[in-house]
């Protein structure tokens, strides 16, 4: 265990009312490990302070978010799979699945 005067934590949840509940969403912090996550899973990091990129896709869509720690803070960020209903809604049915954009919120 890491002291939290010399390090933060990030959580990454994935249980969001608006999430379609399909497919996996990939995410890692910086150049660290590559965590998977299913709809209702969790993935806790332990990183040091300063400036991190959070690096996410769904295997369709990419997205990348700049963020900062301070020593013992703890962020959280929800990641969602929604829907896109619009223009691509005859998609899915040509490519056998739903076209879904993947969105990061940070809470707090």
């Amino acid at each position: 265990m890491t002291n939290a005067a010399t390090s933060a934590t990030v959580t990454l949840i994935r249980n969001h009312v608006t999430d379609v509940r399909e497919r996996q969403i990939y995410a890692r912090i910086d150049d660290g490990p590559t965590r998977m996550l299913l709809f209702g899973d969790t993935a806790t990091f332990d990183i040091a302070p300063g400036q991190h990129r959070l690096r996410s896709n769904n295997t369709l869509f990419w997205k990348t978010v700049s963020f900062s720690v301070q020593p013992g803070e703890h962020v959280t960020f929800q990641l969602i799979n929604r829907a896109i209903w619009t223009k691509l809604l005859g998609v899915g049915f040509f490519a056998g699945g739903m076209p879904l954009r993947l969105v990061i919120e940070q809470e707090g």
